[in-house]
Order: structure tokens, then sequence, then C-alpha cells
């Protein structure tokens, strides 16, 4: 779904949350006493045997399973489990018809890993406990403000208001102004500062790559903001820019803070990409947003990510060949990784690079809307190595249904997303009701350490 849309269906979600008055968002959330550890799931006792080959596997009849009791992938083996309960989890006063996982490209878990973000459909946010996968409560804040998990203090979640940029604590249930960007921009009006829904900080926490806009809608500047600092450290004004290059897709940071990227709508011409003079397609600057070099003339879903060598790369889907590719940022070289065949139906797919402990991998998940499977690929997740011919290790089947042309369809897109480690992996399926919105998050468990065992 392009994020024009996506910010359509933000916008009227955010309307009916105005007038139904359904948030109360003044309430902290409590801070409950953490369990000792992750549930004991039953299915783990034994290690899957994970699939790397390139069967073609159709999904077997399997009841919706009933929320927080663990499964095993009738296919793959692995070890699932339905987090959420739209049923029982919501509010009172959410008429939220599922709940998900915010997206692939954004981390999902705390720094510790004792609490889940969950979303509700009608822009309202959720605390899960992590370990015991047991609904806290709904979060004081709703609508499309970008909350990200500081990535040392466990406790605190930031997010965007405006052009601020705020704090919530859990424990206090205090509510913070971190930095309001507008007093960076004397003299101009500006509606918002964020990433535009997709974009996340350095995995270190203290770099943000950020997205001034007007006040109608176009940016009109690029910002990197140091977080321990609070000191926006360098700005691009881009007011200068005609009107079609200022529509953003979104920005975000490189996982090490060195590289800031910007995904323009204006797509660059076939065989061109875009320069600092005429910026179209994927414009990624160095962090003090100098030399702006065009790297992709379009682009598909992407995260950034680190290879085994701890370079700053991005996986994406490569709309020109037909390939899920990898693109160094400091070298601009761009190498195809495995080919995804369309010619059966129009398979969609995400990117989650968010494994910060385990550099050198991805995970994808795909979608179409068909039931019935007809390339490896189809309606799976599955983690691919950063390097051609790498390996491919198949996790599960994802049950989604996602017809393109009903618009409750976009929150079934899996969007599958990592933890920090690569062993809790978050996606969203409708279990085959397309068009009812009606969506639940499920959590992959893989053994601690199965990386290194992995031959």
């Amino acid at each position: 779904m392009k994020t024009a849309a996506r910010l359509f269906v933000w916008i009227v979600l955010g309307a009916l949350m105005a007038c139904s008055g359904a948030l109360a968002s003044d309430t902290p959330v409590p801070a409950p006493v953490l369990s000792a550890g992750f549930p004991a799931l039953a299915c783990l006792d034994e290690a899957p045997a994970f699939i790397t080959n390139f069967t073609v596997f159709q999904p077997p009849q399997l009841s919706e399973p009933r929320a927080r009791v663990p499964f095993r992938d009738p296919v793959f083996g692995t070890c699932l489990l339905r987090v959420t309960d739209r049923n029982a989890d919501l509010a009172e006063g959410d008429s939220s018809a599922g709940l998900k996982n915010e997206y692939s490209r954004v981390q999902s878990f705390n720094a510790d890993e004792t609490r889940l973000l969950v979303l509700g459909l009608e822009a309202t946010w959720y605390l899960y406990d992590a370990r015991s996968l047991q609904p806290l409560g709904q979060l004081p804040f709703s609508g499309p403000v970008e909350p990200r998990w500081s990535a040392d203090d466990p406790k605190i979640i930031y997010y965007s208001e405006e052009t601020r940029l705020m704090a919530y604590h859990l424990q206090s249930g205090e509510k913070t102004i971190v930095h309001n960007f507008a007093l960076d921009f004397p003299g101009q009006t500006l509606s918002a500062v964020w990433t535009r829904y997709e974009g996340s900080p350095s995995f270190d926490g203290k770099t943000w790559g950020l997205m001034a806009e007007d006040e109608n809608w176009l940016t009109s500047a690029f910002i990197v903001y140091d977080l321990p600092s609070d000191r926006v450290v360098a700005t691009l004004d881009m007011r200068s820019w005609p009107d079609e290059a200022r529509e953003i897709d979104s920005v975000t940071i490189s996982p090490l803070g060195d590289y800031f990227l910007a995904y323009l709508d204006q797509y660059c011409d076939p065989g061109q990409l875009g320069t600092e003079t005429h910026p179209c397609g994927l414009m990624v600057y160095d962090r003090n947003l100098k030399n702006g070099r065009g790297l992709l003339r379009l682009i598909g879903h992407s995260d950034t990510a680190l290879d085994a060598q701890g370079r700053e790369v991005l996986v994406y889907q490569d709309i020109d060949t037909d390939h899920i590719s990898l693109l160094d940022l400091e070298s601009g070289v761009v190498t195809p990784l495995w080919p995804i065949d369309f010619s059966h139906t129009p398979i969609g797919l995400h990117i989650s690079g968010r494994a910060s402990h385990a550099p050198g991998w991805a995970l994808i998940s795909t979608y179409d809307g068909d039931p019935a499977s007809y390339t490896w690929m189809d309606d799976g997740i599955f983690a691919i190595e950063l390097k051609p011919n790498g390996r491919v290790i198949r996790f599960a089947q994802t049950r989604s249904l996602v017809d393109e042309n009903m618009e409750h369809d976009y929150w079934a897109e899996p969007q599958a997303s990592l933890n920090r480690d690569f062993t809790r992996l978050l996606f969203t399926s409708n279990w085959g009701r397309s068009g009812t919105g009606e969506v639940e998050m499920y959590l992959i468990q893989l053994p601690e350490d199965w990386l290194n065992q992995y031959p």
C-alpha cells in the first residue's frame, strides 16, 4: 500500500477517535510485576527441523488458534502463538476490528524485551507483557504518532506529537516534551516533524532522521537529531525544491546513524538516478546531510540492516528487476539476492532488518489474494542471508488473505518484524477473513542462539 493511502487511513481513524472520545488520554498504564521469564512454550521442547528447500507447500486446513495457546506450524514445525485477542484485549470504547504489530521496519520490543507494543486498527496503542504475553492496557496516545522504544531505557516510549518529540514514562505515566522542533525553524509554520510512519532511530537510539512538513504537508526540511545532546546536528532546507520533489514517502536514519535516507514519491526516469540538484527515487545523504546521492531510481518495500561484516545496507524489493536485492549504502553497489516470481500472483512483501544483534540476516514476509500457493515465497515468512546464494530458512505460512481491492485488507498484510536477536518474530494475519479487518498478531518463537547452531 502506498504511504499516501496509508495516510488517508490514519487520518480517517484519527478523526474517528477524536469524535468517539474512546481514548483515556490521561490515564497512566500501571507497571505490573514482571514475570520471571518467557512463557514455557510446550512446542519448544523439540527444536524445529528448519526447512531450507524451495518446495511449494499448500497450507493445510487449520482453525484459527486460541489466543496465547502455543501450537506448531503444521508444515514448518516452528512454535507459534496468537498473542492478541480482538474480542477480549481491547479497552472499553475501542471499536478496533483487530490488533497487529505496527510495521516491519519498527521494533516492537522494548530494550530488555519485557514489553511489547501493539496497534489497534482505530489508531489506538496497547502495551503487552512480552514475557507472559498478557495485555497490560491501552496507552495514552492515539493516531499516527510513531511510538519508538528507547534503546536503553525499557520504561520509555518516544512518540511524535505535531512538531514535538515526546516521551511517555511507563512507570509514572508522565508525558514530557523531549524537543520542540518548531523552535529550530523560526518564522516557519510547520504541521509535523516525524519520519512519516516508517522510519526508526539508529540501533543505539541516539540518532534520528526526521522530516519537517509545512502547512501544506510538503517537506520543508530534512533533520538529523542527536538525542543524548538534545541537539539538531544538521538540517537541509528544501523549500526551493519543486513541489513534486517535496512529496516524500518517508525518511529514516541508517542502523549506525551514518546515513540519512529519503524515499521520494517522485521516481527517476529509467536509467537515471537522483542528484542534489535533481532529487528523485532513493536519496542518501551523509549524517551531516551533505553529499546527497541518488542510489535507486525507485524503490519498493525495504528496510535498513547490517550485513555480516557490519556494513550498513538496505534490503529492498527491486521493482526494475523483480528481485529481493541488497544495496550497500556506502558504495552504492547493488547485489541481487533472490528473484521474485510474479507469474502466478502479484506477491506483496515486506522486509525487516531490525535484528541488530544478528547482523547478516533479514526477515521477509509475503502475501497475496489467493489462498493457494504457487511458489515457495507465497504467503510465507522466511529469513534470508544477506549475500549472494545465501541461506534461506522458512518459518511459517501466514494464512492472511489480502485483496488489494479491499482497503481494510491493508491491515492484513503480515508486515513481519524482528526482535534484536532474531528469536521472536511478529506478524499479522486475518486467517482468511479478507475484507473484515479482523486481524491478530502472532509470535514465532525460535530457540535461543539458533542462528549460531544452524549449519
